[in-house]
């Protein structure tokens, strides 16, 4: 019951302008009252793609940024209305690959950072829980709140930094319904809206020179994200699951120049869901893309997440 009862959320992309919030299976489905929860995850997530530093040179680029988080969480009860609470700090290692890693083409110092990344809260309500039929009804909010590690010299391109030096926040609803026996299936929606950040350079020279621009504003329209997911029971400790990912907007420009390209992909995820014992469980998830129209593109996304309830 446990396995499929806590809200486990994945943590925002905190490496790049902006990011989603990924459901895993049974994240919709209301916990019971008075459940502690704490995890432990280890992740690895790919960017590839092109960057235009001064309008002219493009240079093949790779970022890998691999992670590890720790989450803590309780769940409550509001008269009949289940609630969860949870905070999430990572730990962010960010490394530079394909052109970007040779600093000799741009003649710039790139130095990929390394740290705690920004904090993330989040706080969900279920007005409708059906445990009987398994159906609920979810809503959300997340924050996150700009702890991390900054640097703008590390900005030159886009963020290499573990935080983004900016507070964000995300509202998200979602739908929960069990099919028989062993599937249910699930559908969200969010949507991701930034504050400003004063400290950002981007691809920008300053004038007449070969060296980046002193920082200004970066500023990011909303993001949206839609996603499904259908999650087959094959043993009452195991279940798999499929899941689909729309990402829409975001795009961003710095220093009041043109706006830059809106993230535009479609996403798959693959799931397993182990519970070790009623209080433990192991969660396994890979995730990549079938189509992504974006200038920096997502490659693979892989995630292990160690859960213990209390």
């Amino acid at each position: 019951m446990y396995a499929r009862s806590i809200v486990s959320i994945v943590l925002l992309c905190l490496a790049i302008p902006v990011g989603a919030v990924d459901l895993a299976p049974y994240n919709v489905v209301a916990p019971p009252a008075d459940i502690r929860g704490a995890s432990l995850q280890i992740g690895h997530r790919s960017f590839q793609g092109d960057v235009t530093l001064d309008g002219q040179n493009t240079l093949g680029s790779r970022v890998d940024r691999r992670n590890a988080s720790v989450r803590l969480g309780r769940s409550a009860k509001f008269g009949e209305t289940p609630a969860y609470f949870y905070a999430s700090l990572p730990y962010v290692a960010l490394e530079l690959g394909g052109d970007l890693d040779d600093k000799s083409v741009t003649g710039v110092d790139l130095e990929a950072g390394e740290g705690v990344g920004d904090l993330a809260l989040a706080a969900a309500i279920w007005p409708y829980a059906d445990r009987e039929i398994g159906r609920f009804v979810g809503v959300a909010a997340y924050a996150v709140v700009p702890t991390g590690r900054y640097d703008a010299s590390r900005t030159f391109g886009f963020n290499l930094n573990p935080g983004n030096n900016r507070f964000a926040g995300v509202v998200q609803a979602a739908f929960h319904q069990r099919l028989g026996t062993r599937f249910d299936w699930s559908l969200a929606a969010d949507a991701m809206f930034f504050e400003d950040n004063d400290r950002f350079i981007g691809a920008r020279f300053a004038p007449g020179t070969s060296e980046p621009a002193e920082p200004a504003r970066l500023e990011v329209k909303p993001y949206f994200s839609y996603q499904t997911a259908l999650a087959w029971r094959a043993h009452p400790a195991i279940s798999l699951a499929v899941s689909l990912y729309a990402d829409r907007g975001g795009a961003s420009r710095v220093g009041g120049g043109d706006w830059g390209q809106s993230i535009n992909r479609e996403r798959y995820g693959l799931w397993a869901l182990v519970a070790l014992s009623p209080r433990t469980r192991i969660n396994f998830s890979y995730k990549s893309t079938v189509d992504d129209r974006s200038d920096l593109q997502l490659q693979d996304n892989a995630q292990v997440r160690f859960v213990r309830f209390f």
